[in-house]
């Protein structure tokens, strides 16, 4: 266990100053001691994972994800109750089917199996870049319809006009900013 020892402060500094530094001081005390839960599914050197144990109706999947359309968007956010982020989303809602994903964006770079726009099902993934940064991950969608090669998504959006969890078309800058599309499902 750390011992925290008592800081000594300058004699000019404010009390709100004084403690705002010593918040700052514990959370990064909270942070750097905080472990991290093991992923049996994931490994995030690998592209290979290990397949569910069970078979997963990808529509039961879909229908699931539906269900929190109009949930509000919050970064960092992971559940229904308090909002999501894209990947909160994402790993919430394969979480319910027992499917350990990555719960950041950028670990999707080497996660799953990489598939053509034309081979796409729903349940596969659709990875986005920044908007800024074309190369880097920076969002991510779970593909819910494909009909007449027209690929619909579910995502947490951050936007200023949607806020919330919705459904898109892969179209216009959502289609120029797609990196690649991953399956996890078999």
């Amino acid at each position: 266990m750390v011992k925290l020892e008592k800081m000594d402060y300058p004699q000019n500094m404010s009390f709100i100053t004084k403690w705002l530094l010593g918040l700052l001081v514990y959370t990064l005390f909270l942070t750097s001691c905080a472990g991290t839960k093991s992923r049996p599914n994931y490994d995030p050197t690998s592209t290979k994972i290990e397949s569910p144990t069970k078979s997963i109706n990808k529509k039961a999947l879909i229908i699931y994800a539906e269900k929190f359309i109009d949930v509000p968007y919050k970064y960092g956010g992971n559940n229904p109750k308090e909002g999501f982020d894209c990947s909160g989303y994402v790993k919430y809602v394969y979480k319910h089917f027992q499917i350990n994903v990555p719960r950041i964006t950028r670990d999707y770079e080497s996660f799953g199996t990489r598939i053509k726009m034309t081979n796409a099902q729903i349940g596969d993934l659709i990875l986005f870049s920044l908007y800024d940064d074309k190369k880097t991950i920076g969002h991510i969608g779970i593909i819910c319809s494909i009909e007449h090669g027209n690929i619909k998504f579910l995502h947490a959006a951050s936007g200023a006009k949607s806020r919330r969890v919705i459904e898109s078309e892969l179209k216009g800058v959502h289609l120029s900013r797609m990196l690649f599309i991953t399956r996890v499902l078999p």
